[in-house]
């Protein structure tokens, strides 16, 4: 045993009977990973397939896929669970011409997730450059035939680079709701980056309400540049935008659901996931193909090593996050009349870095009963167990009365990559991503034996 982890043995409560034991088993777990993972590899395989839209043929060959390696991994009770999904299509076409005095430049744009096509004529019209939705309603009807650009870059002076993302994302998720209420034609979000001149545009959600519904893409944070600095030397310019992206009705898919039956509680249940689907532009490797190799590390050692948990171990894998938490209604929706009791869920969905910790909607109680866990945790730099944000997926089954746990690493360059054609295996680094894997491992099973 190490030795940090036998000083961190002295700060455990006194009051958990298997201290020593628990203690023993998650470094043998953690060994088990960061040693013979098998995640790193099943990350370039599932990669390897392309993106994972829901309803693709990438998405049904990732289904496939995670069945064999449960059944391969041997899980219990390996089985899909259908579930209703949006159907949404980019096409071919996300185009974006400037043109001003000085002549015509293209810019580099990716249709928002559920956007609406522009037709094959595209759309041109003036621009009005803006930075908040509450800029375009003191315009009202000033934006009325134009392109309202939202020019609001991630704020770089937060740390955690998620805050930055949640001040920043209402533009992507309700600019075009917003815009098209006063007669706007079309938007163009500045791409949710860390990266302050990169040419790759990043997608992301956009959603519409019962309103009316105008084109709306995501422009690179170089194209946002050279836009803001044209219409700053030409008011009068315009954009031509054309957006093959097409929605139809909704369709069906599946979860899928795999678990390592409890040895002594098996309807007490700890359920460990990430989303299966990915956006469109790349093959999703931090998001949340990390998030899915490492949930199904978890079992996969667990059974190497022979160690049964008291309590069920369920991992399971969501589809259409990306598009609104559809998998994660259902099988919440399930839970609760499942006749079983949900302890916890853990998610990983913040890529494949280097470990920090844990982040808890749980309340006091949970928080500080997850905090007795962090000496398990401390060799691998894991150990700070926050109150704050669990995950999409997870957090619905609070109603069910699990304790919903996110698994939080280090976010510097989670958004360089989030929802880019740049979401690559190469920009996964295996130690940092079996650490993430290892920890994940170790509160899944410390759980499942002490209990919340």
């Amino acid at each position: 045993m190490k030795p940090l982890l036998l000083a961190a043995l002295a700060l455990l409560p006194a009051t958990r009977p298997l201290d020593r034991g628990l203690a023993d088993q998650t470094a043998a777990i953690t060994a088990e990973i960061t040693q013979n993972g098998k995640a790193y590899d099943d990350l370039r395989e599932l990669t390897a397939m392309g993106h994972r839209l829901a309803g693709s043929p990438g998405a049904d060959r990732a289904l496939a896929w995670a069945k064999a390696k449960m059944e391969a991994y041997g899980f219990d009770n390996v089985h899909t669970q259908a579930t209703p999904i949006p159907v949404w299509k980019r096409g071919d076409v996300s185009r974006a011409t400037l043109t001003d005095a000085r002549g015509q430049e293209s810019l580099r744009v990716a249709a928002l997730g559920g956007s609406v096509g522009t037709g094959a004529a595209g759309i041109e019209a003036a621009v009005v450059e803006v930075h908040t939705l509450a800029e375009v309603q003191r315009l009202g009807a000033a934006v009325r035939g134009k392109i309202v650009f939202y020019n609001r870059p991630m704020d770089p002076t937060l740390p955690d680079t998620f805050d930055a993302y949640s001040g920043a994302i209402d533009q992507r998720s309700s600019g075009a709701a917003t815009a098209a209420r006063y007669g706007a034609v079309a938007v163009l979000v500045r791409t949710l980056t860390t990266l302050t001149d990169d040419d790759h545009p990043h997608t992301g959600m956009t959603s519409y309400g019962s309103g009316t519904k105008i084109p709306a893409a995501a422009v690179s944070t170089h194209g946002a540049n050279i836009l803001s600095a044209r219409l700053k030397a030409d008011a009068g310019l315009k954009v031509k935008l054309e957006l093959s992206a097409e929605r139809f009705p909704d369709g069906s898919s599946f979860n899928l659901i795999g678990e390592y039956t409890g040895a002594e509680l098996p309807k007490d249940v700890v359920v460990v996931g990430g989303h299966l689907d990915s956006w469109d532009l790349g093959p999703g490797a931090h998001d949340d193909g990390t998030g899915v190799v490492q949930s199904l590390e978890v079992v996969r050692a667990l059974k190497a090593l022979n160690l049964r948990p008291k309590r069920t171990i369920r991992v399971v894998l969501f589809m259409a996050e990306e598009e609104g938490g559809w998998g994660a209604g259902t099988y919440a929706d399930w839970a609760k009349t499942s006749g079983e009791h949900h302890v916890a869920a853990i998610e990983s969905d913040r890529g494949g870095f280097a470990p920090v910790g844990f982040g808890t909607t749980g309340g006091p109680a949970a928080l500080a009963k997850l905090r007795a866990f962090a000496p398990l945790l401390a060799d691998l730099h894991a150990d700070q167990i926050t109150e704050g944000e669990s995950g999409t997926d997870i957090e619905p089954l609070t109603a069910a009365g699990a304790v919903a746990i996110g698994y939080i690493p280090v976010s510097t360059h989670y958004f360089d990559y989030h929802h880019a054609e740049t979401d690559v295996f190469a920009n996964v680094l295996q130690s940092e991503f079996h650490d993430g894997a290892a920890a994940i491992a170790t509160l899944a099973w410390s759980i499942a034996d002490q209990g919340l």
